[in-house]
Formats: structure tokens, C-alpha cells, sequence
């Protein structure tokens, strides 16, 4: 599967080379949104994401898009205790010593999407296939992938972190997995609550600040139970706003186990302007939120 995946990475690469991101963001956009112009004049929030993913180079989002550099400015803005402990960083699986860390733990890359593996079982088969997958991983620039410029420059590491359970003593059925705020202007506007049914299928409910439900969905289907406010919600808000200080818009990821509140990451492109938002007239109220340079000086 791995050589299947180098291959393709190798072609995304020359695939750069040979097409501007320009040309091809537009031509995929196209497909998904009926022709809509992203470049000259960005209405929607997916027309956004995909103007900033064009026109606009920042090393903050850089270090942000970096989980391990991304550590520092958290424990900055609002302290290490949301911080979910480190127990390991190394630059090559060989130096990784399973012996020395717990039963359960969580491995991952600093510098892409998709590498976070969970550590149930440290036998030599387990640790095997926990290796192959991080050395695949190491060895590719995100970029090429996503054309998310934010992951271009990031020197890649593998990052150890101590396993949170999050549904200890709480229903799972009802317990949002992950939440996702959507900031604007340091105001947290949206969440997104994660959860993944008995089935294993994945839902998404979409709150206001107020913890309200509401009547647009982004790609999965609503959870039909009746999910209760969580209890920190109103300070994950405030946490999530404070991190944003300074971005005109970017999502902040956290976990959440009652009250206490872990620091996931912070996205800046999400999903790459390719939300599937339904009905499709939320991508524009959610534009409208999102001011940019050139919305404000007109």
C-alpha cells in the first residue's frame, strides 16, 4: 500500500511542476462548484480558503500548522495546562523506544494530516507497522498533496503524546469526539462536534456560541440524539478566541472530557475550500463572516 502511495506522491510533485496551483485549483474547483470565480472576487467560504490558499504566504500560520511548534504559542496564549502531555519527539522511528513509554499512547507526525496513530499493543508486529506508516509519512511534504502552503516548510518530526479518554465515565453515544471551532475575527461564530456512531460512521453537528443546533450540515450527517451543552463550553470558546487573536479567520480543534479541555490544532485552509456544505447557501453566510483586505477597502 505504501509503495502505491510513494508512487502517487511522486506524481502530485511532478504534477507541480508542471501545472501552477492556480490553474489546478481552479480547474478541481470547478468541478465541485459550478464554474464560481474564486480569484477575482471571493464570496463564499470555500472561494476564501482557496484565495488564501493562493495569495497568501504567512510564517505564523506555518509555525501554527507545525504540532510541535504550534506547543510554544499555546502555552503562550493561554497555558500548558491545555496543553496534552509530551512524552516524545524524534526525528526517525528507529530512535523511537517502545519499552520506554506506556501501554497506551498516541504517535504522530508534526508536519501533515493523516499520520496519528493510536498504541494499544507494543509487540514486535505492532511496532512494525506503527514504523511503516511514520516513515511513510516523514518522507512526504504535505504541500504537494494539499497545496496548503502553510505545510511546505515545516521540518518533519514524530511526536509522542499521552493517550486522553475522552469518553471515560461518559456516554459515547452522546460525547463529541473532537470539537472545531470556526473563528472570524476572534469570534468564535461555529462549532463542529465529531462523533462516530455504534456503526462506525462519522457525524457532525454544527452549533452557534450559544450551543444551538443548526440547520445546515458540512459534509456529514447530523447525530439524531439530543446532545446536552457541555459544561466547558462557554470557556473552550473563549480559549478558542484567544488563540485566533490576530487571524481574520481559522479553525481551533480541542478535546473535552466535562471540563477539562485539551488543545488539538489550528487549520487554516479546512479541507482545502472543498466543504460540502448543505444547503449550499451556509458557504455563503459563512463568506460573509470572513472579511477580507479587499472586502473591507471597498
Amino acid at each position: 500500500m505504501y509503495l502505491f502511495k510513494k508512487i502517487e506522491h511522486q506524481g502530485k510533485i511532478f504534477r507541480h511542476l508542471l501545472q501552477k496551483e492556480e490553474k489546478y485549483l481552479l480547474t478541481t474547483y470547478r468541478k465541485r462548484h459550478c464554474g464560481a470565480d474564486v480569484f477575482r472576487n471571493p464570496e463564499s467560504l470555500n472561494e476564501k480558503i482557496i484565495h488564501r490558499m493562493l495569495y497568501t504566504s504567512n510564517d505564523l500560520y506555518t509555525q501554527l500548522a507545525d504540532k510541535y511548534l504550534a506547543r510554544d504559542y499555546v502555552a503562550k496564549k493561554i497555558g500548558e495546562n491545555y496543553l496534552i502531555p509530551l512524552l516524545g519527539v524524534w526525528r526517525r522511528t528507529a530512535d523511537i523506544d517502545y519499552a520506554a513509554l506506556p501501554d497506551k499512547f498516541v504517535l504522530k507526525c508534526n508536519h501533515d494530516s493523516g499520520s496519528c496513530q493510536m498504541v494499544f499493543a507494543k509487540d514486535a508486529a505492532a511496532i512494525a507497522r506503527y514504523n511503516k506508516k511514520l516513515d511513510f509519512f516523514l518522507n512526504r511534504n504535505f504541500y504537494y498533496v494539499s497545496l496548503e502552503w502553510q505545510y511546505k516548510n515545516i521540518p518533519p518530526f514524530i511526536l509522542a503524546e499521552q493517550y486522553i479518554d475522552i469518553f471515560a465515565n461518559a456516554n459515547p453515544d452522546i460525547t463529541p469526539e473532537l470539537y472545531r471551532v470556526h473563528c472570524f475575527h476572534q469570534k468564535a461564530k461555529f462549532t463542529e462536534a465529531d462523533f462516530t456512531d455504534a456503526a462506525g460512521n462519522k457525524l457532525t453537528n454544527i452549533y452557534d456560541e450559544g450551543w444551538r443546533l443548526q440547520p445546515f450540515t458540512m459534509g456529514q450527517s447530523n447525530n439524531p440524539r439530543d446532545i446536552p451543552r457541555p459544561a466547558g463550553y462557554a470557556r473552550l470558546l473563549e480559549l478558542a478566541e484567544t488563540l485566533a487573536e490576530g487571524i481574520d479567520y481559522c479553525r481551533v480543534d480541542f478535546f473535552m472530557h466535562k471540563e477539562n479541555i485539551w488543545f488539538s490544532e489550528m487549520t487554516f485552509t479546512p479541507e482545502r475550500g472543498k466543504i460540502k456544505f448543505s444547503p449550499r447557501i451556509w458557504d455563503y453566510r459563512l463568506g460573509e463572516l470572513w472579511q477580507l483586505p479587499s472586502d473591507i477597502n471597498k
